[in-house]
């Protein structure tokens, strides 16, 4: 093994210790292709009078800014937008210096964060250029040490021979400011995507520069994190989103990370990443099944498809007509896991723990050759949760249904969700929380279970469904059935109380998704009081079957004891509390 700076002339500088290495960005022709295709979209967004690319906002709702309207100026974006000019840096194709003008984009971009060692911030970024930290009203975003402290490193690596000495000395005391915040934030291992990324930042960090307390740190978060998944698995369990954030920050570190003990932690923890993906592929509709621990849509990205191409050597073949952006980030599939993809077994049930403690939350996925059903047994309808999730049809033609309960439009994250489910068979009860969150589970939680409406509902929502194709059940609580794409789904609503408040069901639908609602108050807007309602909960027992075949909801058996509610039907059971309370452990 090489130590120190090895391989080093005037044109690259390829370097490797006993701990990490790197070398310069290389790509290959139809790599670059890729990413001259996506840079063109990027080019048309830089603004350089302020020497950043800009977003454009309508109607926007975030957590993390205060913009709603309007043309802003992104830091990440702008970040990312940069490290990708270095990357294709072509000055055959190049209309114009891609260099001095990531090389002003990074200068700007650095200048925007937070460099006073004594304030909360220190070392993380606004969103926006408006938005500066010390004025902006919504909380601001940590983890954009970790997104922007991944897009320095790849700059310094990558590029060493590039950088004008001033800018690597700036991206320097950069990347050491953000390492200093995600060590000072130390966030734990539940938080999956920022655990391995905040320890990419501060592993890779602490030894180009030689932080010998923050290289302690690093090592002992890896081991922690390593632990921690042995027992438990990844928290942000079977996520489309971030478990693939997951698979691209391991693969970093497998790229740059060699010390061997290291190199083990991080090779068991990229397998079992994958082992979650296939399990719950569904080749027949190309979906990835639930439960999703958070997802920001209920179909597959266009790119999934190309990631398993790539990491299939072409072995999965998919309809996709979007590249992925991502060019230096190379997957491979663990060839004991291919069959999920290539050559999988229907029927079959996929039981996961994802919780191990308890109240233990356990993820139920049944796959068939015609569809996939899916449920978490405890768990949120926060907009960015999947706990009822099916999916049909085909890869060119996906459908799904979704369960979702909405306040004025938008996923209510008061709302809890249980469930019982036995292969297509689920019984499903949504209660409330008295200090929940409203848009987020936490950021904006409720006080003392107040909060302003002018409406609420529970949606089954059917993605890319022709609205004909909904039906109404006679009753609140009548049996009714929706067939479509060869299925049939039968739904029964055993519960619908809120207060007292008399409901109705709906139907409706767009270009989008097709559904039925079960409206509990639509109206002028009012304020509603969960901590003094005596009852607040609904429920619902779930059939999905091949169309033709005979559906029997059979009769549901429930009793209240003590304020909680017990369901059983078809051999499944739910208990729940029809008050609504403060949010308990695991939810």
């Amino acid at each position: 093994m090489l130590l120190g700076p090895a391989l080093s002339t005037a044109y690259s500088q390829t370097y490797r210790d006993a701990h990490i290495r790197y070398e310069p960005v290389q790509l290959t022709t139809d790599e670059k292709e890729v990413l001259s295709e996506s840079l063109q979209k990027q080019h048309e967004k830089y603004d350089p009078a302020e020497q950043m690319i800009t977003s454009t906002l309508k109607n926007y709702y975030q957590y993390h800014t205060d913009a709603t309207d309007g043309v802003l100026h992104q830091t990440r974006g702008s970040m990312s937008y940069a490290l990708d000019l270095l990357d294709l840096d072509d000055p055959k194709r190049a209309a114009f210096n891609y260099q001095q003008r990531a090389f002003d984009i990074i200068r700007k971009t650095i200048s925007l964060q937070d460099t006073v060692r004594a304030n909360k911030t220190y070392g993380i970024w606004p969103y926006y250029l408006e938005e500066p930290l010390a004025t902006k009203k919504s909380p601001a975003d940590w983890n954009w040490a970790d997104f922007l402290g991944v897009s320095l490193l790849d700059i310094y690596m990558g590029h060493q021979q590039k950088l004008p000495a001033d800018l690597k000395e700036m991206i320097k005391n950069s990347l050491i400011r953000a390492a200093e915040s995600i060590q000072k934030r130390n966030v734990g291992p539940g938080y999956t995507n920022i655990a391995i990324m905040g320890t990419y930042t501060t592993y890779l960090t602490s030894h180009l520069f030689d932080l010998p307390k923050m290289q302690d740190y690093a090592a002992k978060r890896l081991q922690n994190f390593y632990e921690y998944t042995l027992e438990n698995g990844f928290t942000e369990y079977n996520s489309p989103t971030y478990t693939r954030v997951a698979l691209d920050e391991l693969v970093r570190m497998k790229d740059h990370i060699v010390e061997p003990e290291a190199r083990k932690k991080i090779d068991y923890l990229y397998d079992q990443a994958w082992d979650m993906v296939a399990r719950h592929y569904h080749k027949p509709s190309g979906q990835w099944a639930g439960p999703h621990s958070r997802s920001y849509s209920s179909l597959v990205r266009p790119d999934f498809y190309a990631i398993l191409d790539e990491a299939s050597d072409g072995k999965i073949k998919l309809p996709y007509t979007e590249k992925r952006g991502e060019v230096k980030i190379r997957h491979e599939i663990p060839k004991k896991l291919l069959p999920y993809f290539l050559d999988p077994k229907y029927p079959r049930t996929e039981r996961d723990v994802l919780k191990v403690d308890d109240p233990q939350i356990i993820g139920i996925s049944y796959l068939t050759d015609k569809y996939a059903i899916s449920t978490a047994n405890r768990s949120s309808l926060w907009n960015q949760r999947r706990p009822f999730l099916a999916y049909w049809g085909t890869p060119e033609q996906p459908h799904y249904l979704q369960v979702r309960m909405l306040r004025d439009d938008y996923d209510f994250s008061s709302a809890s969700f249980y469930s019982d489910q036995k292969e297509n068979d689920v019984l499903a009860a949504i209660t409330f929380l008295t200090n929940g969150g409203d848009k987020h589970i936490s950021i904006d939680r409720l006080q003392e279970g107040k909060f302003r409406a002018k409406d609420l509902r529970l949606r089954f929502e059917f993605g890319k469904v022709p609205a004909a194709e909904m039906v109404l059940p006679e009753t609140t609580n009548a049996p009714f059935t929706i067939e479509t794409g060869g299925l049939q789904f039968s739904i029964l609503m055993y519960l619908a109380e809120f207060g007292g408040m008399k409901g109705r069901w709906e139907k409706g639908g767009n270009a989008d998704a097709a559904w039925v609602d079960y409206v509990v108050y639509a109206g002028d807007e009012k304020d509603f009081d969960l901590s003094s309602m005596n009852a607040a909960a609904l429920g619902f027992a779930f059939q999905l079957t091949e169309a033709g075949r005979r559906i029997e909801m059979k009769e549901i058996v429930t009793s209240q004891q003590g304020g909680q509610l017990s369901v059983k039907w078809e051999g499944l059971s739910v208990s729940v509390p029809l008050k609504p309370m403060e949010q308990p452990k695991n939810l």
